[in-house]
């Protein structure tokens, strides 16, 4: 395969540009609870993720099995609202559940840049390569922006995509299409780099983007062979690439 260099480059999230450490539902759940305005049931953080637990289950979210196959997203601002109904938890009339989201996702996962991420942002800038993120999460693009730019300091991306805003999830070729469209470039001109080999590599190849498979956090996947594309281990060999081509 002929690389040529990029014009437009769209990275994932989770274990691409940020690593995030163990889950805690019940301590993300625990955090937003002291802004109830009423719970009347005294219902805890652990009993509304043992709740949560139970619906991921019926409606098959985060299933390490079948996570690729489910291509709509379900938001978790419409999960909270269910279970606080559920449980009569109220929040004062001024309280959007989406202002919460950034408070349950620090209490409920730590999280730290990649290795280098932040090199590759600056560079990039400087070679005057556009960048954006296309994640699949049920947290929304504010929050996920939020993060992103908490622990990344020096990107600049165009703008932030999560499926939670966009309907589709990653493989769907839906939202890539939607971000090339936001982006204003045609696939042959992008790159994509993310962790994970059928939404990432696949999704994006599917659409005529070049994959760019970052395996330096890698989680799943370990045994798939990448056909055509980039693989890398660091994120200095990113720089490296573009620089050899000029």
């Amino acid at each position: 395969m002929e690389l040529k260099k990029p014009e437009f480059i769209m990275f994932d999230y989770g274990q691409t540009l940020v690593k995030e450490g163990g889950y805690d539902g019940a301590a993300g759940f625990d955090s937003i609870l002291r802004y109830a305005s009423a719970n009347p049931m005294g219902v805890t953080g652990a009993e509304l993720q043992a709740e949560e637990e139970k619906l991921n289950e019926e409606l098959g979210r985060f299933n390490p099995a079948t996570r690729h196959k489910r291509l709509l997203e379900t938001p978790e601002e419409s999960v909270n609202r269910y279970l606080f109904a559920k449980f009569g938890v109220e929040f004062p009339s001024d309280c959007d559940l989406r202002d919460l989201e950034p408070i349950f996702w620090e209490a409920a996962n730590p999280y730290e840049p990649c290795e280098g991420i932040g090199e590759v942002m600056t560079f990039l800038k400087e070679e005057g390569i556009r960048t954006c993120v296309v994640s699949n999460l049920s947290f929304c693009g504010r929050t996920l922006e939020k993060r992103i730019y908490n622990a990344i300091p020096e990107a600049d991306f165009a703008f932030v995509i999560s499926s939670c805003d966009y309907l589709f999830r990653k493989p769907s070729r839906h939202i890539f299409e939607a971000a090339l469209g936001k982006a204003g470039v045609t696939a042959e001109k992008v790159w994509f780099c993310g962790d994970q080999f059928i939404p990432d590599m696949q999704g994006s190849a599917a659409v005529g983007i070049t994959p760019v498979w970052y395996k330096g956090n890698l989680r799943y996947d370990s045994e798939c062979r990448l056909r055509e594309g980039i693989e890398i281990y660091h994120w200095s060999e990113l720089i490296d690439l573009i620089k050899s081509i000029g």
